[in-house]
């Protein structure tokens, strides 16, 4: 095994967020209580040590020299505590305990599970760098983990082959562009700076600076009842359910800040950037995400449906003009040109501007995709339930993070200076599920026609976002295949699964 691992332009960028945020990144996964199929926690324990083998940048620790950085291999790995089980009846508490714990990259390991067990069910919860993973190689590390506990169970001596050679850089995208994209991409990098800056007047949401150690989540399941409505919704209207979504988000914003019309609200989101790979999957467990800007007014007399329109609109705008890759060249510049001590110096000073308190610092929004169920699969012990957590922001700093698992979806927000700032995260997520979009009116049965003629087709005079859906079956059948801006590839339609 190496001793040490390049780091990346997109983990470099990542280590300067930690003056933000905890860079910690949560899979929380559930199952069944049936008492002959609980987790096996020995050989849970030993499947978390030969993971680190598997992907072996998760047994390493961050490294900061003068010139660059680097993943350092750790020496200690068989005697840390990877792995921990506690016997709880109140295991909320627990794994809220778990998912608001500090790490230190430079010192701490990149994964931590924890076992939690009560008489009526199992619940696992994985902590996983920012610095090694994003939401996406987080999934993929719970599969691997869900993958290695499954084969240990056949063979007990079972070892997996370390990924020595995936690449973990954001060259496996770059070298999927030719140079006549390059520069639509450099040309994306002045809208985005563009879109940063100016207006210079904006709105926010702020949260109330304070202690960044005083940690907390807020944690909202959206019922498998309330997702197929506002599936249903986004699918009178031609939209994804990301669209529906940002929709409720945004107008949620404006009913709590009240901005003029000519006062718009800037929202920063995030993208999956394997949506540029031919096989839609990375080399190995990596960052690849980027973000972009939305901007939105406040137009009072607008309905739910009348934002829809504006937010598809500039969603498909975005997706087809290189979506998340806007800053990359910029990443990239700075990696190359400035040392890496120089970097430091320069992020910490944007993260005290950022963290000042004075500053109308945009909400951000990440959708962290649908969990496969196909294969988070730990053998006979049943996954109930599973969702994602974002990285704590530290207050003025706000993001919601969204993740589905089958027919339900999660809201969660991970916030500073607790004790002050959960009413206002409470807030929030009240007020956003207040905003999703009313039920679809029922069906009316259509006169029969008195020559027997079939309807087939779209209704004449509407367009998909209109609500002019086709009549015929066919038309029913057909589906959307958008690109989710913040997930993983386009999603399968229906297993009940988050589509953006």
């Amino acid at each position: 095994m190496r001793k040490n691992f390049r780091a990346p332009m997109n983990d470099q960028g990542l280590f300067g967020g930690c003056m933000i945020s905890d860079m910690q990144i949560h899979c929380v996964i559930s199952f069944a209580g049936h008492p002959d199929h609980k987790i096996d926690e020995q050989r849970m324990a030993k499947a978390v040590k030969l993971t680190l083998d598997a992907e072996p940048i998760l047994g390493c620790r961050f490294a900061v020299r003068r010139w660059r950085m680097l993943w350092e291999r750790r020496t200690d790995l068989h005697e840390a505590e990877l792995f921990s089980f506690a016997a709880s009846e109140n295991t909320e508490a627990e794994m809220l305990r778990f998912l608001s714990e500090p790490s230190d990259p430079c010192k701490d390991l990149m994964v931590k599970v924890l076992l939690l067990r009560s008489d009526t069910k199992d619940r696992l919860c994985i902590k996983v760098s920012h610095l090694a993973a994003d939401a996406a190689g987080v999934k993929d590390y719970a599969y691997l983990l869900a993958s290695v506990y499954r084969k240990l169970a056949d063979n007990p001596g079972y070892r997996p082959v370390p990924n020595l050679n995936g690449s973990r850089s954001m060259r496996q995208i770059s070298r999927q562009f030719g140079f006549l994209k390059k520069i639509g991409i450099l040309r994306r990098t002045l809208t985005e700076v563009k879109q940063s800056v100016f207006p210079r007047k904006h709105c926010s949401f702020p949260l109330i600076k304070g202690d960044p150690a005083d940690r907390a989540f807020v944690i909202r399941r959206i019922s498998p009842e309330l997702f197929r409505e506002i599936r249903a919704y986004g699918k009178r209207h031609g939209a994804t359910l990301n669209d529906v979504l940002l929709t409720a988000i945004c107008r949620s914003f404006f009913d709590l800040i009240q901005p003029a019309p000519d006062v718009p609200l800037r929202l920063i989101s995030t993208a999956d950037l394997r949506r540029y790979l031919p096989s839609g999957k990375a080399e190995a467990i990596c960052n690849l995400s980027g973000i972009f800007h939305l901007k939105l007014n406040r137009k009072p007399d607008d309905d739910f449906k009348d934002t829809l329109i504006e937010i598809h609109r500039q969603m498909n705008f975005i997706k087809n003009d290189f979506i998340g890759l806007g800053y990359h060249p910029i990443f990239v510049l700075s990696s190359l040109l400035v040392p890496a001590s120089l970097n430091l110096r320069i992020g910490k000073k944007k993260a005290e501007k950022l963290l000042d308190g004075d500053r109308k610092t945009p909400p951000g929004f990440t959708n962290m995709g649908a969990i496969d169920t196909e294969q988070l699969v730990f053998g006979d012990a049943e996954v109930t339930d599973a969702f994602l957590t974002a990285p704590v922001m530290f207050s003025p700093l706000l993001l919601i993070g969204l993740s589905g698992f089958g027919e339900s979806l999660t809201m969660s927000v991970g916030f500073s200076n607790a004790a002050v700032n959960k009413p206002l995260v409470e807030r929030v997520l009240n007020c956003i599920e207040k905003e999703t979009p009313p039920p679809a009116p029922p069906r009316q049965t259509p006169p029969p026609d008195p020559n027997g003629i079939k309807l087939r087709g779209r209704m004449p005079g509407k367009s998909p976002l209109e609500g002019g859906r086709g009549v015929s079956a066919t038309g029913r059948r057909q589906r959307q295949n958008l690109p989710s801006p913040a997930g993983n590839t386009p999603l399968p339609p229906l297993k009940g699964g988050l589509r953006a």
